[in-house]
């Protein structure tokens, strides 16, 4: 179709060349905000770049929802890799290989990689499935600076993250006050809204209703294609601006079908859009980690966890840069913007800059150009 949205991008790094691990908790120290102690932890991460003597300038990404650790391309043995942000991360780009030291790590829960509930159960020999804990956003953030103080990273020259990243960048900031000099958050705020949560709702709905999901247990055996790819197809609706998908697609049936034929397959161009997009992703992500992450997300309110912005900021010494799409109605505008007016009356260094686009969410990855000045700017 020709619409490069975030599907197209992310999609395409599901190989992730030369990965490295770190191993956490392997005597079960790690402790969930749920009570429970678990372990060994495997965490999946790359790295692009080189670590300076004094160890400041590493910049840690979070990747999206379903991105791979695979942030900026590259050529390995004359095949090209591509990555998720290789518009933005990269030698010369926004967020300079040749400057920063790149890391970006696979989500605590993940699939690429990182212990999740795909991954084998050290105690039964098999896949975790639904008896892999709970967790929060809270989480999924300690589990990354255990990660990076066990891979030598004291401090951070920035911690960067869009959508689920900013998120999980502003809980990081929160947890470890002063270990993040700067923090870029694009698309998030401090709380996620009641559409956010009835998306993830559905989507987890779509899945568990499909009979191969068998309450998780569908490793082996049939998948839960149909499901995981209707609720892909619902993030993607949730990405995209209405006025965008009237511009790209219309009414436009699909080419050979019937004007006047009823039909239950894919008659419209979105349809047909839609039906790719899911199938595409059912080849490379696990839907019981679709669920937990959701689940993950819903979870998320600083001002639940620390009472107020104040609390959670306050002592922070992290300088703040904010940036939302104007047409996003994931992350509306205005709450990043709320959350940018609150730092500002904690007397916490911070920017705000909202990009004019007709993309969505979407455009966090798709403006190159109105946003690479902001990142340069804010590292």
């Amino acid at each position: 179709m020709g619409l490069g949205i975030i599907g197209d991008t992310i999609d395409a790094a599901s190989e992730i060349p030369n990965v490295q691990t770190a191993v956490l908790s392997r005597d079960l120290s790690f402790q969930l905000e749920s009570g429970k102690r678990f372990g060994p932890i495997t965490v999946a991460f790359k790295t692009f770049g080189e670590l300076d003597k004094d160890k400041g300038n590493a910049v840690f990404i979070f990747p999206t929802l379903t991105a791979t650790p695979q942030v900026a391309s590259e050529a390995i043995a004359g095949k090209e890799f591509p990555g998720w942000w290789q518009n933005m991360v990269g030698k010369g780009k926004a967020i300079n290989t040749e400057k920063f030291f790149v890391i970006c790590a696979d989500h605590f829960g993940g699939c690429y990689g990182t212990t999740g509930p795909s991954s084998i159960n050290p105690d039964t020999g098999r896949e975790f499935g639904l008896s892999f804990p709970g967790f929060f956003i809270r989480d999924m953030a300690k589990v990354a600076l255990l990660f990076l103080e066990k891979i030598g990273i004291a401090r951070l020259h920035a911690v960067v993250g869009a959508s689920i990243g900013g998120l999980l960048s502003l809980e990081m900031v929160a947890l470890k006050k002063g270990f993040a000099d700067n923090a870029l958050i694009l698309g998030a705020s401090h709380k996620v809204s009641a559409q956010y949560l009835a998306l993830n709702y559905i989507s987890r709905q779509a899945i568990m209703l499909d009979p191969n999901w068998n309450r998780g247990n569908y490793y082996n055996r049939a998948f839960p294609e149909k499901g995981l790819a209707i609720a892909r197809q619902i993030a993607h609706i949730s990405y995209l601006n209405q006025l965008l998908l009237e511009d790209k697609f219309g009414r436009q049936p699909v080419q050979g079908r019937f004007r006047n034929h009823v039909s239950l397959d894919s008659q419209y161009q979105i349809e047909s859009y839609l039906d790719y997009q899911g199938k595409k992703f059912c080849k490379r992500f696990d839907p019981n980690t679709y669920i937990y992450l959701s689940k993950a997300i819903d979870t998320f309110d600083l001002l639940r966890e620390f009472g107020s912005i104040s609390s959670a900021f306050s002592g922070a010494k992290t300088s703040f840069s904010l940036v939302s799409i104007n047409s996003d109605t994931l992350f509306l505008p205005e709450d990043s913007k709320h959350l940018y007016e609150q730092l500002i009356k904690c007397r916490i260094n911070a920017t705000y800059n909202e990009v004019d686009s007709p993309k969505g969410h979407d455009g966090l990855f798709l403006e190159t150009d109105k946003l690479a000045p902001i990142i340069k700017k804010a590292l």
